[in-house]
């Protein structure tokens, strides 16, 4: 029973210390990414306002900036959009593939196993109902995607 338990562990956390270090990598070198685009887009905005101050005059210049700023911002918008929708779809289409496949081989022998453990351990009973309902949760699409 506890090679069960311990399959059942490692197949609903898997390696959670290498997931956390790459947490961690991925957001400080996110930020500093960040920092660096950043300055990069102000330089760009500065550069263009001075080019077209210089042709046609400061208030003109800040118009075409704004307007730069509002259609990329749209464009922007749009493409969220457009890739939310097929996230979507394919959410869809991955859960009703799995509900139409069945359940897995590990969640069939634990439901051969858990009239055992009833009769043996109450405490372990209910450890082993909660793996189970989140495993049966996992193979059917609900939480978190799998890592692309």
């Amino acid at each position: 029973m506890r090679g069960l338990l311990q399959q059942i562990v490692v197949l609903a956390l898997g390696n959670v210390s290498t997931t956390v270090v790459e947490v961690k990598r991925r957001a400080i070198g996110g930020v500093i990414a960040s920092v660096f685009f950043l300055t990069a887009y102000v330089a760009l905005v500065m550069a263009l306002a001075f080019f077209v101050a210089s042709e046609a005059g400061p208030v003109a210049a800040s118009l075409v900036v704004a307007g730069a700023a509002m259609a990329a911002a749209l464009v922007v918008l749009a493409v969220v959009a457009v890739l939310n929708r097929q996230m979507e779809r394919r959410m869809l289409e991955r859960q009703a593939a799995l509900a139409a496949r069945g359940p897995d081989p590990v969640t069939g022998r634990l439901i051969a196993e858990l009239p055992v453990m009833m009769r043996d351990s109450p405490i372990v009973t209910t450890i082993m109902v909660g793996s189970l309902v989140y495993v049966l949760a996992r193979s059917r699409g609900f939480g978190r995607g799998p890592r692309s």
